[in-house]
């Protein structure tokens, strides 16, 4: 099968792609639409997101086929997803395509980069070793879940960081480094692509120039190898350039003909390298999977906070649909295992209890409950501050604000909470007219109600 006449189709499907997930959420706010749920079920055709469910839930989910079907498409022809359907890929096939204008023609991965590729997939053993130890940042770092995040600190007016990393990344290597290198899902599919079943093949007549080792923006085409590597996307740039008449072609793969450049298995040096990735993992778990002093106010639903850090993919889905604006980010000095997760701050805002954030959330972190079965957490007065308690003044600002009438009073007018009614809204603390709120929620232990 002849791969030419991809050249305008490998940029505009995959900046399609981006630009649909730019919509969904751009979207994702009060009311919700009726496609919320479509980002929702882009983001599982990942399958790094199937190998989480199952270290979190130990079932296979009903949604399991999309991933399982992304895993056929890579064992047919290799790294599909990431040339075409990846949306953080369709930002750098973007910028891969305006380098070429710029540039002309270039050269393909510089040659200092692939010195890297034997510490790759040890990276990716780092990784998946760090999620099954219970922390949510490898799932950050998967395409659809790092990309909204950036999207909804962008919406915040903060800085797209790792968003503009990845670009600069980009220009100073080349554009598809995060893809070859550092993105977990593409390693994971990398590494299934080695049984692919079709392959980019050099023609009979290859006369070994290395145009295709030139033009190929993963390195992935190696001149003399038989047929492209793990990392081919099958943009067909590689067969644009082949001089031979008979062209570069997907045919069915040439037996060992890998370059995925690894190395052999189970050498001597691949086990070191693996028992390095493992010590690091396991030193690096406690930081990543323990939110240090005292626990957050997490939004409506969230699980306990340990099976919560190790959800939550820091997607920031949560935060863009809320409508009260009451969800923040976390800040670094929480800690890193708490970093980018969302809390409330009802000083600042008040949750609403729309539960808008459970339905979009793709990891489970937050489940859909009920209000009546939801708690944020338990609002305190403090009788040294409260003005109806310390000064005997008739305010009760918080019994007007709060939603659930959990807050009553005596006959003095002094305010008390009932554990049975608050949820922990923080309307109560939000409304107090204290210059150091009288009435705080205070996080609890259990998120539910039986």
């Amino acid at each position: 099968m002849k791969l030419t006449g991809l050249r305008y189709w490998r940029t505009l499907l995959p900046a399609a792609m981006l630009a649909v997930v730019l919509v969904l959420v751009a979207r994702h706010q009060y009311p919700l639409p009726p496609d919320t749920g479509l980002l929702l079920w882009l983001s599982r055709l990942d399958p790094l997101l199937l190998v989480a469910h199952l270290r979190w839930e130990g079932a296979f989910p009903s949604w399991g086929w999309l991933p399982l079907a992304t895993v056929l498409l890579t064992f047919a022809t290799g790294r599909f997803f990431c040339g075409w359907l990846c949306p953080l890929g369709g930002m750098l096939a973007v910028l891969q395509s305006l380098q070429g204008a710029v540039r002309g023609r270039r050269k393909g991965p510089p040659a200092w980069t692939r010195r890297l590729r034997i510490w790759r997939f040890f990276w990716l053993l780092l990784l998946l070793a760090l999620l099954l130890l219970g922390s949510g940042w490898t799932i950050y770092l998967s395409p659809f879940h790092l990309l909204t995040s950036e999207l909804s600190r962008l919406w915040l007016g903060q800085v797209p960081l790792m968003a503009a990393a990845l670009l600069v990344l980009g220009v100073i290597a080349f554009p598809r480094f995060w893809c070859v290198y550092l993105c977990p899902s593409g390693l994971l599919m990398s590494l299934v692509a080695r049984w692919r079943v079709w392959a980019v093949k050099e023609p009979p007549g290859c006369v070994k120039c290395g145009s295709c080792s030139q033009a190929c923006p993963t390195g992935a085409f190696v001149p003399g190898s038989g047929s492209a590597g793990d990392d081919c996307l099958l943009c067909g740039r590689c067969a644009e350039r082949c001089p031979v008449s008979e062209g570069i072609s997907l045919g069915t793969r040439t037996s060992g003909s890998s370059q995925s450049g690894a190395g052999g298995l189970f050498t001597r040096r691949e086990i070191i390298r693996a028992g390095v990735a493992l010590t690091v993992a396991a030193a690096a778990a406690p930081a990543l999977t323990t939110a240090g002093g005292a626990e957050l106010l997490r939004p409506p639903g969230a699980l306990a906070e340990a099976e919560f850090l190790a959800r939550c993919s820091r997607c920031g889905r949560c935060i863009k649909a809320c409508p009260g604006k009451c969800l923040k980010a976390a800040p670094l000095s929480m800690g890193a295992a708490a970093f980018l997760t969302p809390m409330i701050v009802p000083r600042e805002a008040r949750c609403e209890l729309t539960q808008d954030c459970q339905k979009v959330c793709p990891t489970g972190a937050i489940a859909h409950l009920p209000v009546e079965k939801t708690v944020i957490g338990l609002a305190e007065v403090d009788r040294t501050r409260c003005l109806g308690w310390t000064e005997r003044k008739l305010c009760l600002l918080c019994k007007e604000q709060c939603p659930r009438h959990a807050i009553t009073s005596d006959a003095l007018h002094r305010p008390s909470v009932s554990s049975e009614l608050c949820v922990g809204c923080g309307a109560c603390e939000n409304g107090c007219p204290v210059e150091e709120a009288a009435i705080v929620v205070r996080p609890q232990p259990s998120r539910r109600r039986s």
